[in-house]
């Protein structure tokens, strides 16, 4: 564990709108309005857990979400262990902080993924070229403000090759209780069903974000990345389009869907790792259509993390378009909030994927939390970075 880093002050002066990058087809300019001014981001500190820590008999890493359960004061953590080292699980934890730093991040408690018999999810298995077991792959969490439970998401998987059969699994967003146990599903929507052709979700770049607003009333998911028939990857040269849906918690269906503009790739990738680009890793809804918003780049080892504001005001509706690239479409605006790599006194930038709003701190500024997937990894970390946030 590290001493809280000195305090930084970010203070986000909004006076220019983030493009997407050059033209997709299809796509309208980001309309600049509803964004307000004078948000401020305070460094609070970094605290780390140590590499494969042991924790009740599972192996902690992976953490991809973060999500604050304010009745209970505590945080719910994921890992997107696809039961390869312990069961698919999700963490508890308390985690203090104060206006003068991040002092601690403790884990409480561990539970198991229930399927809706009650075991565990088992881990993937393929014997001679057939996959007769497929774990999930756990991304998105989202604690339900309004009742003792939770949500989470999996991306699915789309394994296609001229060798062996296909195998595909449909992402998907779960209800769970506080203690593991299944409680239902959401409908998907269709155009993110898996499928053998390139048509719909890439591999690995499906729902990975997840969230409520602060009433309980909307949950909102987010791809990654775009699906095949709304373009491709970004690049260096251009941005990409990927799908934020809303939800409706009651009948666990969806209801309205806008594309969200992804940045251009910060840098080149080498030859050798062409499939580097830059993805939507998760959002926090904050409720009047807006949203905080992690983008995360990963070029050649070097990790590039944003947090963008972002807000549906104006945006199309695309939930029965098959593709955002056939026909126009205006999509959600938004404003840069912090480069990771600006903030002085934050000691690295290891794979931040998640992001959750938690209490208020004693001087009304609101707790800003994000935690890092280590793919279980020794040349990575677990890191936990504190913000203060001043008008959210």
């Amino acid at each position: 564990m590290r001493r809280p880093a000195r305090i930084a002050l970010l203070t986000c002066g909004l006076t220019a709108l983030v493009a997407v990058g050059s033209a997709l087809p299809g796509q309208a300019a980001a309309v600049k309005q509803h964004l307000p001014a004078g948000i401020r981001l305070s460094y609070l500190g970094e605290r780390e857990l140590p590499n494969a820590l042991q924790f009740q008999g599972t192996t902690v890493g992976g953490l991809s979400a973060i999500s604050y359960d304010a009745k209970r004061k505590q945080y719910l953590l994921i890992s997107d262990d696809r039961s390869a080292k312990n069961p698919a699980r999700f963490y508890t934890a308390r985690i203090a902080a104060t206006a003068a730093g991040l002092q601690s991040v403790t884990l409480t408690g561990t539970h198991p993924f229930l399927q809706p018999d009650g075991s565990v999810f088992p881990p993937t298995v393929t014997t001679n070229g057939v996959t007769t077991s497929l774990a999930p792959d756990p991304e998105g969490l989202a604690v339900d403000p309004k009742h003792d439970r939770f949500t989470w998401s999996s991306e699915g998987e789309r394994i296609v090759s001229t060798t062996a059969p296909a195998v595909l699994e449909d992402p998907w967003v779960r209800t769970t209780t506080l203690s593991g146990s299944d409680a239902g599903q959401y409908a998907l929507v269709p155009q993110l069903h898996m499928n053998p052709q390139q048509v719909g979700p890439r591999q690995n770049q499906t729902l990975e974000g997840l969230s409520f607003t602060p009433n309980g009333r909307e949950l909102w998911s987010a791809m990654e990345d775009p699906l095949y028939q709304d373009g491709a990857d970004p690049t260096p040269a251009r941005g990409a389009l990927v799908r934020v849906t809303q939800l409706d918690p009651k009948r666990h269906l969806p209801v309205a869907q806008y594309a969200y503009p992804l940045q251009p790739l910060f840098a080149q990738p080498p030859a050798a790792e062409p499939t580097d680009t830059n993805g939507l890793s998760d959002i926090a809804a904050l409720g009047g259509g807006r949203f905080l918003v992690i983008e995360r780049a990963f070029v050649a080892g070097v990790d590039r993390i944003r947090i963008y504001l972002a807000d549906d005001h104006a945006a199309t509706d695309i939930l029965a378009r098959d593709s955002t690239a056939s026909a126009h479409v205006t999509p959600m605006h938004k404003r840069l909030l912090v480069d990771l790599a600006d903030v002085k006194g934050l000691p690295r930038i290891d794979n931040v994927e998640g992001i959750t709003l938690g209490p208020r701190l004693k001087d009304g500024r609101r707790l800003l939390l994000l935690v890092s997937d280590d793919n279980f990894s020794p040349s990575q970390v677990t890191q936990f970075i504190a913000f203060a946030a001043k008008g959210l």
